[in-house]
């Protein structure tokens, strides 16, 4: 493979709550892509990791109205924490808006993600500088006029996050580009908590 050609994913979470250690993921997509580390340009979309997981306790009634999920939705799912790993294996960089919320949930299910290098598509770009509002996902995706069909849905949320990044800032040049141009998010701190690896500092809003 060209040395240029990396592998990169865009990651999207729902959870129960905004606490890795005490909320639980309830859907998963992982949209993994070949890009050109040099232009941004994405050169061939591969496959998507996808799937639901029925938490212990019934969801909040918030959750529900934000996505839309239900209790029967999830009843009966689980997520593959194997296939999950395996499907992961070869991605040299992860992506997610607001990465430090969905990183602190990935690292829950698998200390496996910490050593990943992180991107944040909300705090890598300078979307503030460019004069947007704010750097919510839905108000950037309206500003550049992308359809996101079901927002706060992972598998939506991870397709609208990459045509987003394939969009060119006021240099020409691919969010991508401009993001892949920072340092990768600092690993995590990791301390134990029931027996799991947890970020020792989870994210704020």
């Amino acid at each position: 493979m060209n040395k240029e050609i990396k592998i990169g994913a865009v990651v999207d979470l729902e959870t129960t709550g905004l606490s890795p250690s005490k909320h639980e993921v309830i859907e998963i997509s992982i949209l993994k892509f070949l890009f050109s580390k040099k232009t941004g340009e994405i050169v061939e979309q591969l496959e998507d990791f996808y799937s639901l997981n029925q938490p212990s306790i019934p969801l909040p009634s918030f959750i529900r109205k934000l996505t839309g999920i239900t209790d029967d939705m999830l009843q009966g799912h689980k997520i593959d924490i194997q296939q999950l790993m395996t499907f992961s294996q070869d991605i040299e960089y992860l992506i997610a808006h607001n990465a430090s919320f969905d990183r602190s949930f990935m690292i829950r299910l698998s200390p496996f993600f910490v050593e990943k290098k992180w991107y944040c598509s909300m705090r890598h770009i300078r979307w503030k500088e460019y004069g947007f509002t704010n750097k919510k996902l839905q108000t950037l995706l309206d500003s550049h006029n992308i359809l996101n069909d079901t927002a706060h849905r992972a598998n939506s949320d991870t397709k609208s996050t990459l045509t987003l990044l394939q969009q060119l800032n006021p240099k020409g040049e691919t969010y991508m580009k401009e993001m892949m141009l920072r340092k990768p998010m600092q690993k995590p701190k990791i301390v134990f908590n029931d027996q799991q690896r947890l970020p020792a500092n989870r994210p704020n809003f």
